[in-house]
């Protein structure tokens, strides 16, 4: 645990994510063999990446094969699940009492859709969507040991993947800024031994350095050091078996239908970028929905407020976004927020023209209807030609 589709399907998930989850098992972290990894963020570890660069999907209508995104994780089928002692510790443990809170699989209705939708653009395992349960019951807002968030990141792992971890703010109570350095990290770990997905977990788990030692151990025997191979037990890799078990369960129709209610497999969330000193009462108010409901989607902003300096993101409800976008430029600091010094640069960011992407825009047609030079939005926007989107996304447009 190295630590938007309307407003209506968001209610009952608003309750659960409010009221948080218990949640199980602990993660470790070490921050060995990070430098290859952090050399380039390392320069500027202040600033978060946009989280609309983590979610690059088409922007040509979907293809649903799966109306329910449970199911959906359920026939990917990427991690490999064997018959394991300690796989069914937890399988036994599960049906006698459940392996997570009741309420831990509606809790990710606000976030499964867009965690899917990386995990898909990364072409990583669907299975990967179920960890939070494990690490956090997918409440938002949980804190552990020097952890935090849905992935339960610490805060230096957090930081050595571009996350604001401050008095005012901490993103990695933001569910998708944090999913982006978590699968960034897991791609690492992955990287690092052997491209098996289950070591990359394990790893997360209990740390680089001593998952490392396990493996060196098998190397030095000559034996087989992938995942399975290292034998490792419950007590040593506690999140693992866990998450592996859930796996099991979410395949077995079964126990999917019993415990895992429906989550369409549809968009919830947009995001937008919000002016400093602002308060997240006067989104909300903006916004036209309740405090409590913003205060939900956005446990990151600690103080109530967007912090004076620097460039913050909300997650919004996909219905609020258009009269937040006409309130905006609008809003003004609240002055028990006032800065010292003028927040000139900050409110021309904020003013900065926006494009939000609808089915079958291309970045090419964007730019010639939007009148920009393509090159120029690439920039804007920290992408290049390759680069795909997604309905929903905004990009932002340069000034002329």
């Amino acid at each position: 645990m190295a630590n938007q589709a309307n407003i209506t399907r968001l209610t009952p998930a608003f309750a659960m994510l409010v009221a948080g989850a218990l949640f199980l098992g602990g993660c470790q972290f070490s921050n060995n063999n990070l430098a290859e990894v952090t050399e380039n963020s390392a320069q500027d570890i202040t600033t978060e990446p946009e989280p609309n660069e983590a979610v690059e999907l088409a922007a040509e209508p979907e293809k649903k094969l799966h109306d329910d995104l449970w199911l959906k994780i359920a026939d990917s089928r990427d991690v490999e699940l064997k018959e394991h002692k300690e796989i069914n510790h937890f399988l036994k443990l599960h049906s006698s009492r459940m392996l997570f809170t009741k309420a831990a699989p509606g809790a990710a209705e606000p976030w499964l859709y867009e965690i899917v939708a990386m995990l898909e653009a990364r072409n990583m395992p669907l299975e990967l969507a179920l960890l939070p349960i494990v690490e956090s019951g997918y409440n938002a807002a949980s804190r552990g040991a020097g952890v935090a968030g849905l992935w339960q990141l610490s805060a230096q792992t957090g930081r050595n993947f571009n996350l604001k971890v401050n008095k005012s703010f901490d993103a990695r109570l933001d569910p998708m800024a944090s999913t982006k350095a978590t699968l960034d990290y897991l791609q690492h770990l992955h990287d690092m031994f052997g491209n098996d997905w289950i070591s990359a977990v394990a790893a997360y788990n209990i740390g680089e350095g001593a998952f490392g030692n396990y493996v060196e151990r098998n190397r030095r025997k000559g034996k087989a050091t992938d995942f399975y191979s290292l034998k490792l037990s419950r007590s040593q890799v506690p999140t693992v078996y866990k998450w592996l078990a859930l796996a099991e369960i979410v395949r077995d129709g079964s126990s999917l239908k019993q415990s895992f209610p429906a989550i369409a497999n549809e968009e919830i969330l947009t995001r937008a970028l919000v002016p400093n000193n602002v308060s997240l009462r006067q989104i909300a108010k903006a916004s036209g929905i309740s405090d409590k409901s913003l205060k939900a989607l956005n446990p990151a902003f600690k103080t109530g407020a967007v912090p004076a300096k620097g460039e913050y993101w909300i997650n919004l409800p996909q219905s609020a976004a258009e009269p937040f976008l006409a309130a905006r430029d609008n809003l003004t600091p609240d002055a028990k927020n006032q800065p010292s010094e003028p927040l000139v640069a900050a409110k021309s960011k904020v003013k900065a023209k926006q494009y939000v992407v609808k089915s079958g825009d291309t970045l090419g047609s964007i730019a010639k209807k939007t009148g920009i030079k393509l090159s120029s939005l690439l920039k804007t926007n920290g992408l290049s030609q390759s680069s795909v989107i997604r309905p929903g996304q905004v990009l932002k447009l340069p000034l002329a």
